[in-house]
């Protein structure tokens, strides 16, 4: 492993952003309202139409000619004008939300914040953008990480489909090359040359993070070092927290000198440094181009135009 960036110390930091408790308040909020509006605004309404009707009736019996309930209908218009409006805003502003945390692959299953931290940061399995909605499902009911890479393996050409797709929607202009070596990573893998496909993704992803961030910032989405903290979900943005996750995972300390083993699964140091049997295979190919693809599209949707 070569040039390494410690992360410079810095005087302070400015508070992380509680990212588990804003995305459970998210959730809870709109358990909230649907709760909200079984328990309350459900009988309220009930009642109200049922004591409306009352009235109505009283009203034809005795008071027809006054027009009373005519006014009271009239006069009750603009608040319920105001409630529509109030309902439709509130539910506009967590679809909303619910779009900026989830792409298009992940609206349906919508992962909880356990299942984001069980994939991405222990078993390094990259689910912003790609791969499909069908695998991301699969993913999220497989009972364990083995079945989970059992899956990969066995989706490899779909998922491969559905990484091309997303590189081929990348139209930044400074993202023109990188997006160019993408689509070889997938021509490779689908001619059956998965060695060079993987070495290939794991530079890319390499000069990916080199071309777009500062030596500290990359620091701190790639430093996976043994004995010290894991990736906190906290310290970032909600999108830069799911989409670097697994790149973190990636970047799993590998020292050849100090005899570390070669690890089985998707690394971007020992598929530099330990060009193997063991690092090397279709199936890490795949984990290298859902890398590359997830990061290549967080660009292109972060990235100023």
């Amino acid at each position: 492993m070569s040039n390494e960036v410690e992360e410079p110390e810095e005087d302070s930091e400015p508070e992380p952003v509680d990212l588990y408790g804003w995305l459970r308040g998210l959730q809870s909020m709109m358990d909230y309202y649907r709760r909200f509006t079984v328990d309350v605004v459900r009988p309220l309404t009930e009642s109200y139409m049922a004591t409306a009707d009352i009235g109505r009736r009283i009203a034809q019996q005795y008071v027809e000619t006054a027009g009373v309930a005519a006014r009271l209908r009239e006069s009750m218009e603009p608040l319920h004008a105001h409630m529509r409006q109030y309902w439709h805003n509130v539910f506009a502003t967590l679809e909303s939300l619910k779009d900026y945390i989830y792409p298009p692959n992940l609206r349906e299953a919508q992962p909880s914040i356990e299942e984001f931290e069980q994939l991405l940061l222990e078993e390094g399995i990259p689910l912003m953008w790609v791969p499909g909605s069908k695998v991301v499902r699969a993913l999220l009911d497989a009972p364990d990480a083995v079945e989970r890479r059992r899956i990969i393996g066995r989706r490899w050409k779909g998922i491969v489909t559905d990484c091309e797709a997303v590189i081929v929607s990348v139209d930044h202009p400074d993202l023109k090359d990188s997006r160019s070596f993408a689509l070889d990573c997938v021509a490779a893998l689908r001619d059956g040359h998965s060695n060079p496909a993987q070495a290939l993704a794991a530079n890319l992803l390499d000069s990916l993070m080199r071309s777009h961030f500062q030596d500290a910032e990359r620091a701190k989405l790639t430093s996976n070092k043994k004995g010290k903290a894991k990736f906190d979900l906290n310290d970032h943005e909600v999108r830069v927290a799911f989409t670097f996750a697994p790149v973190w995972y990636a970047h799993a300390e590998y020292w050849p000198k100090n005899g570390d083993p070669i690890p089985r699964v998707f690394g971007r140091h020992p598929s530099a440094h330990g060009v193997s049997r063991t690092q090397y295979s279709r199936i890490n190919a795949v984990y290298g181009l859902m890398l590359v693809t997830s990061v290549l599209k967080f660009f292109d949707v972060e990235l100023e135009r």
